[in-house]
């Protein structure tokens, strides 16, 4: 199993190489990029929440909480900077020392977070939250690759990290990753299932609006140029500049 440290690399890497990609057929602009980046690196952290005590859950849950604590005050009004701060901090206490706890506590490592339901559910959600924010639909669905690609990674890299290469072997673990659906937890798995149908319900207004955008990406790409125009590169070679 892949550590901490070449989760987050790894995550980071493909995100970067997604987020480029994104840059260089202009579907966004450098703000929104920045944040599919750093959406798609945490990604690579999520399916480790049902590790108990481990350092992707307890960094995921600190960034969640911080969120949660600067985003209360912008979302409610207050009338006070003391309850400003009493409600920033309370969210976060109830957060870093309520929920995290009773989610350590009804979860398994290798658990309902390492399957790809649970990859379509987070993806789902992702989608849901940036059109609840009133982000367009295409930023929308660009936040759900980014989850998609993240979660990928971290899935395939402990599938990979199962493969024993020196003795020839598949080592236990292998196939407890990259499942299509934890049926050890059966109660986390119908839960995921009901938040995929819900969050399918509500994305109902956009179905006929999404293969227009799948489009546009596709026409994108298909005139994004994979290798560098030789003509602009000859004008730094060294014998364009003796010929001149």
């Amino acid at each position: 199993m892949a550590n901490f440290a070449t989760h987050f690399k790894a995550a980071v890497v493909v995100s970067a190489a997604a987020s480029s990609v994104i840059l260089a057929t202009n579907l966004a602009d450098m703000s929104d990029i920045l944040l599919l980046f750093i959406l798609g690196a945490l990604a690579g952290l999520l399916p480790d929440l049902d590790a108990d005590k481990s350092r992707s859950l307890s960094s995921l849950f600190s960034i969640f909480a911080l969120c949660a604590a600067i985003g209360l005050p912008l979302a409610i009004e207050f009338h006070s900077l003391t309850t400003i701060w009493l409600s920033g901090l309370g969210v976060y206490l109830l957060i870093m020392y309520g929920l995290k706890p009773v989610f350590e506590s009804y979860t398994i490592h290798r658990g309902a977070s390492h399957s790809l339901l649970s990859v379509i559910m987070f993806t789902l959600i992702a989608v849901n939250i940036s059109l609840y924010l009133d982000k367009a639909l295409s930023f929308a669905l660009l936040c759900g690759v980014m989850v998609t690609l993240g979660m990928l990674t971290h899935l395939i890299l402990d599938e990979c990290y199962a493969v024993d290469i020196n003795n020839n072997e598949l080592k236990a673990s292998f196939g407890s990753a990259l499942k299509p659906v934890a049926i050890s937890a059966p109660l986390a798995s119908t839960f995921q299932l009901g938040v995929v149908l819900l969050s399918g319900y509500f994305l109902l207004p956009h179905y006929e609006n999404i293969p227009e955008v799948i489009q546009h990406w596709q026409n994108r790409l298909a005139n994004l140029p994979l290798l560098p125009d030789m003509n602009t590169l000859k004008q730094f070679s060294p014998m364009s500049s003796a010929v001149q």
